[in-house]
């Protein structure tokens, strides 16, 4: 995983019931936590325009962003 690879933000992290496609815009570490920091290619009025998750929640899709 790096930084412009698209990927699938899991449904429970985000809290939508569903899960949400985004691009990675950073990634570090915090207290032995990988963070990733994403925004939603199809942001909505619920979702905002991304946001921050532990990468256990985020899954590579098959497609790369270009």
């Amino acid at each position: 995983m790096k930084e412009g690879d698209l990927v699938t933000v899991s449904a429970e992290a985000t809290g939508l019931g569903k899960p949400m496609e985004a691009v990675i815009d950073k990634i570090e570490t915090f207290m032995g936590q990988t963070l990733v920091t994403v925004t939603y290619t199809q942001p909505g009025a619920l979702s905002g325009f991304g946001g921050c998750f532990v990468d256990s929640h985020i899954t590579l899709s098959e497609e790369k962003a270009k």
